[in-house]
């Protein structure tokens, strides 16, 4: 059985936003994009278009159209028009379902799935998936904090405390710091808040994390065709999306995928997410920030990067406090970027964050000029105080990783 795929078409309402958000997080169909026209509504192939009454290229024509093809359409009308006639003008034009605005999101997928109907593979892809579950040993659980891995690399989540500490920096030296122990890295950019890989390197948007995605998950190309190999440093890079809002088209899951994969090519994959991990629908508010809790979740070390100021250590243990749950069991660095040079400052906040959070380590990473340089000339950081830093974190993973094979 597979998801149904949708299209949303666009929409000044709250609903196909909130519903977006609700299938990132909880799944029940896939979303495929946006619809801005009649030409976009035909292009793909899918199973569900969801369309405002008030569409202003929604026609009989068009549901008659998507309907010949195999494409069932949902409506959704003004729940506080009083007259109705948003919903009489839905079905007048043949839409499968007509749905009020405010229904609820999980109404919204169960509509999607009766109109759709039973979602099918082809048989021999049915069969591969049987033969890999009889051939796969059964192991047993393991219930240490060193959990072992399944047979892939070492994943390494780098996530900020808050923006602006300079989690992007660290990643991309991370990654330079392992290829250059002779190891092959893959550096992915999972920061669905404010991605910044491929604009510090000087990259193009494309290919990028989407593209990543079609290729696992839709099987529409070779995923080492997606990364950027950096001549220089050997690195290979996996660019996220440059607008944040295209972000919310993802699925936690399908970047997880993503990641795994790679991880099955690369012994070490290191992962820069944002600084937001809250779980908003449990307080009410939509589902964000799926990406950055699945990838943490997913992760094999994490380094939080923090700043070495008063305001800096606070927002390190309030992270700590709201993403415990995400990453017990993980080794947990922390490193503390951008030090002015106070040997008595670092001890002092080196000891109250061992005494409040109880780190793996702690690194204090020295201001260096090097680093607004090479950000300057998109280039990779020059050897110096930084660099350095850096390199005693990388010395780290490898035996991290040992530890969980």
């Amino acid at each position: 059985m597979r998801e149904p795929a949708v299209m949303l078409a666009h929409s000044i309402r709250g609903w196909a936003q909130e519903l977006h958000f609700f299938l990132m997080d909880h799944g029940g169909a896939m979303v495929r994009g946006y619809v801005m026209s009649p030409e976009d509504a035909v292009a793909e192939e899918y199973d569900v278009l969801l369309v405002d009454d008030v569409t202003s290229f929604l026609s009989t024509r068009l549901v008659a159209n998507l309907q010949r093809n195999g494409t069932r359409v949902i409506g959704v009308y003004d729940s506080s028009d009083p007259a109705g006639t948003g919903k009489q003008r839905l079905l007048e034009l043949g839409v499968d379902e007509a749905l009020a605005d405010t229904t609820p999101p999980a109404e919204f997928v169960e509509a999607v799935a009766r109109i759709a109907g039973p979602m099918t593979v082809d048989a021999p892809e049915l069969e591969g998936i049987f033969d890999a579950i009889v051939s796969e040993p059964v192991r047993p659980v393991e219930h240490d904090a060193a959990q072992r891995r399944p047979n892939r690399g070492f994943v390494i989540a780098v996530a900020a405390a808050t923006g602006g500490a300079g989690a992007t920096e660290i990643a991309v030296q991370l990654a330079v710091e392992m290829r250059g122990r002779n190891q092959a890295v893959a550096l992915v950019d999972a920061d669905e808040q404010a991605p910044s890989v491929a604009q510090r390197l000087g990259l193009g948007l494309h290919p990028n994390i989407r593209t990543a995605v079609d290729a696992v998950h839709h099987a529409t190309g070779r995923l080492a065709s997606t990364l950027n190999k950096m001549p220089v440093a050997g690195v290979e890079v996996l660019s996220g999306l440059p607008n944040p809002r295209d972000w919310f088209e993802l699925r936690s899951g399908e970047v997880v995928e993503v990641l795994a994969e790679l991880a099955r090519n690369h012994p070490y994959v290191v992962a820069n997410v944002g600084p937001r991990i809250e779980d908003l629908p449990e307080s009410g508010g939509p589902a964000r920030f799926a990406v950055t809790r699945a990838t943490l979740s997913l992760a094999d070390m994490v380094i939080l990067v923090g700043s070495t100021t008063p305001v800096g250590v606070t927002r390190v243990v309030d992270w700590l406090a709201d993403g415990r749950a995400l990453i017990t069991g993980k080794p947990l660095h922390i490193a503390l970027n951008q030090h002015p040079g106070s040997s008595f400052v670092a001890t002092e906040i080196e000891n109250e964050l061992r005494r409040t959070v109880a780190p793996q380590s702690i690194t204090i990473l020295p201001f260096d000029k090097r680093v607004l340089r090479a950000s300057w000339e998109g280039d990779f950081v020059a050897r110096g105080p930084f660099t350095k830093a850096v390199g005693r974190l990388a010395e780290l993973i490898p035996v991290h990783a040992e530890m969980t094979q």
